[in-house]
Order: structure tokens, then C-alpha cells, then sequence
């Protein structure tokens, strides 16, 4: 199945003209260290559950959603340093893409990973491991690089 990634500028605009992007009054550093916590406690207790999980299993779906749910968090968590909140996830998406390019987020892969999401939550898509390994990867690498941010930015404060 082909996915279809809206063009980056083009979503950010729209998600800024339609509101979909709001500015919050202060930077919220207890609700992203709490955001952090739990996207790395549920990094933890999947990947130890993933560990020994056969590669025939059926259930390669919720470890992907786990991961997409902690790179959700951190990606939230980021834009709260910026004081920004975005009703949906394709928004926060273009944001931080938009607003942070040395961060080196790939809009693809973000999208990509959110569209099989909602395929998974609203269609009833699952996944085998061969879809998850080829996921793996970017998913370890933005979610490294957004917690070592994370990190540096909460030192800082």
C-alpha cells in the first residue's frame, strides 16, 4: 500500500492558518520532564517485551504503536520548550520539522510513521515484523536524538 506524504510547508501553513498551531504562556518543564518519563518507561517495558517475541508473532503491531507513542511524547514534550501545544499530530509534525530543521527530523518518515498508525487504529491494518524492521531504525534514531535535546534543553533551564 502507497502512502501519500502531504508536502511539509504546505501542512505547516495550513495547520497555522486554520489554528490548529496554539502558543501556550510558559514553558511547562515539569509536563516535559513527565512527558520524557513516560515515553521512556513505555520504551523500556516494550522493548523488554519485544526482546524474545518471534518474528511470526502477531503482535509487531503494538510495539510499533508503543514507539510511535514515545516519539509522539518527545515530540510534544520538544515543542512545550517553544511553548507551543498543536491539536493534531500531523501539526506537530510540521512544526518541528518546520520551525527546528537542525534537529534533522525526517517529515517523511514522521508522516510515514503516523498515516500506518491511523491505519492500524482506524482501519484495522496490523503489522508483521518485515514492516516493523524497516521502521526500526528511524524510529531509534529520532527518538534518540529528541530525548539527548530533551535533556540538553532541560539543563539549560
Amino acid at each position: 500500500m502507497k502512502i501519500e506524504i502531504d508536502d511539509l510547508n504546505k501542512t505547516y501553513n495550513k495547520c497555522i492558518s486554520t489554528g490548529s498551531i496554539n502558543e501556550k504562556n510558559v514553558v511547562d518543564t515539569e509536563l516535559i520532564k513527565s512527558l520524557k518519563d513516560i515515553a521512556e518507561q513505555g520504551l523500556s517495558f516494550t522493548k523488554e517485551k519485544s526482546k524474545d517475541m518471534p518474528k511470526d508473532s502477531k503482535n509487531w503491531t503494538f510495539v510499533f504503536r508503543d514507539y510511535y507513542e514515545a516519539l509522539r511524547g518527545l515530540i510534544e514534550a520538544y515543542l512545550l520548550f517553544d511553548r507551543i501545544t498543536a491539536e493534531n499530530h500531523q501539526c506537530k509534525n510540521a512544526y518541528i520539522c518546520s520551525k527546528h530543521p537542525e534537529l534533522e527530523l525526517d517529515w517523511n518518515f514522521l508522516e510515514t510513521a503516523r498515516l500506518k498508525r491511523n491505519h492500524i487504529n482506524y482501519r484495522g491494518q496490523s503489522l508483521k515484523y518485515e514492516d516493523w524492521s524497516k521502521l526500526k531504525i528511524n524510529f531509534d534514531l529520532h527518538i534518540n536524538k529528541l530525548k539527548e535535546e530533551i535533556e540538553k534543553k532541560l539543563e539549560e533551564n
